[in-house]
């Protein structure tokens, strides 16, 4: 028995006892998230940079600092059992936290779009090359885009769904590109050294800083939680394990074949179909997700719009919008206010441990203020110090991401201590 209807995602409600899953469940929908076709690349150019060997340790060193603060984020969607955009209200306001949502819903919607767009324009060129037939992409990113909306639709029991199907036929076919390549390559190769562009730190940056974005929104998934075990193996399973396995043997064929493009690379050994697979199964799992966060971003600021409401009006739209190759002039604008998301993260995890001691009840939901300033003050410093590390002209951590997530909550942290200072001097 359930309380969950399709539809329903409980958006603007903790998730109740009945609803919760396995730590497998939720760890493959995280999985889904992080295999994804610029993540193939990634791990290509990491390991020309710095070598195999030294890349791989980078894959190392990056994801464990991913699941440590997966972890920490984590932790607050598995006590509170609440969305990321219900979790912003408790630091940034009733109100607040609407525009915070609003953010992180413009960022994806647009994301979605540009991901479904060139996900039309591959799927165009490998028919093209294996069928020679010349369909027209803006076909392909229409009918992916519906597709992956439609499964958002459906919420976090879809998504489960999907990543169960499509997770592991990926690791298969990954693994058989990695095998193919030991096979047939010449393993010398692996010794060689990079273009010395990259060192392991600068690498490690690079590894971190692609899933930092993805961490912010990681209690969508561990609110279903059977309990805070089960949250922690789930995070750690993801991004700890899985994420640097696959960008392992994603980057080994890159670097027997020299050539850095994956898809291009398993057309050269003659498994197109393969290749379509992974190219339309990494696009959806990391896609709906995507879309799926930008339905509860909407239904929870917005108590009157429904869930499937928000995925379908939002999600049509961001489709539409796929066919047109204007998208792409949007990355520039998107990238910028994506530095802006992370910090929101690092307010969050400062409110939740030290401010709030772990204590999100739906008693406090139910009096919170309309605006909190010094949320709003530290998300500032987060963006400033994020843009500053960004153009390379200051730096904490070497990954723009962390630095600006770092300082909005070292600055949250800051004000909230000054203001007790206050209270007891008083």
């Amino acid at each position: 028995m359930t309380n969950y209807q399709p539809g329903d995602d409980f958006a603007t409600k903790p998730v109740p006892e009945i609803n919760r899953v396995s730590a497998y469940k939720i760890a493959i929908i995280i999985i889904g998230g992080t295999i994804a076709v610029p993540g193939f690349l990634m791990s290509s150019q990491i390991s020309s940079g710095a070598g195999f060997y030294p890349g791989l340790v980078s894959y190392v060193l990056g994801c464990q600092v991913l699941a440590i603060t997966g972890i920490l984020a984590g932790i607050v969607g598995a006590k509170s059992k609440l969305s990321t955009y219900l979790i912003l209200g408790y630091s940034f306001g009733k109100k607040g936290s609407k525009i915070a949502n609003t953010l992180i819903a413009l960022v994806m919607f647009f994301w979605f779009s540009i991901l479904c767009n060139l996900f039309g324009q591959a799927v165009h060129e490998i028919i093209l090359i294996v069928m020679n037939l010349n369909i027209s992409k803006q076909l392909f990113a229409l009918m992916g885009g519906l597709v992956m909306l439609l499964i958002a639709l459906y919420g976090f029991s879809a998504l489960g769904k999907m990543a169960a199907v499509m997770i592991p036929v990926l690791f298969l076919i990954l693994s058989y590109g990695a095998i193919s390549a030991l096979i047939n390559g010449e393993l010398t190769r692996l010794n060689e050294p990079g273009t010395g562009q990259l060192g392991i730190g600068a690498a490690t940056s690079i590894v971190i800083g692609a899933y930092s974005g993805g961490i912010v929104t990681l209690p969508d998934y561990l609110r279903y939680a059977k309990n805070l075990k089960s949250a922690l193996v789930s995070v750690y399973i993801a991004l700890g394990i899985s994420f640097p396995t696959v960008l392992t043997i994603t980057a080994i064929p890159s670097v027997l074949s020299g050539e850095q493009d994956l898809i291009k690379i398993m057309l050269s050994m003659g498994v197109g179909f393969s290749a379509l697979i992974v190219l339309i199964f990494s696009t959806m799992s990391s896609n709906v997700g995507m879309i799926y966060s930008v339905g509860l971003a909407i239904s929870a600021s917005f108590n009157q719009i429904k869930f499937w409401q928000a995925v379908g009006l939002v999600g049509g739209f961001a489709t539409l919008l796929s066919i047109f190759d204007v998208v792409s002039l949007f990355i520039p604008y998107i990238s910028i206010l994506g530095i802006s998301i992370p910090s929101l993260c690092g307010i969050y995890i400062c409110d939740f441990f030290i401010i709030n001691k772990r204590d999100y009840s739906t008693e406090k939901m139910h009096v919170l203020p309309n605006y909190n300033y010094s949320a709003f003050i530290s998300w500032g410093v987060g963006f400033l110090v994020g843009g500053l590390s960004n153009k390379g002209l200051i730096s904490l951590t070497n990954v723009s991401a962390f630095d600006s997530m770092m300082a909005a909550a070292i600055c949250y942290c800051l004000i909230y201590l000054m203001r007790q200072k206050q209270f007891v001097a008083k």
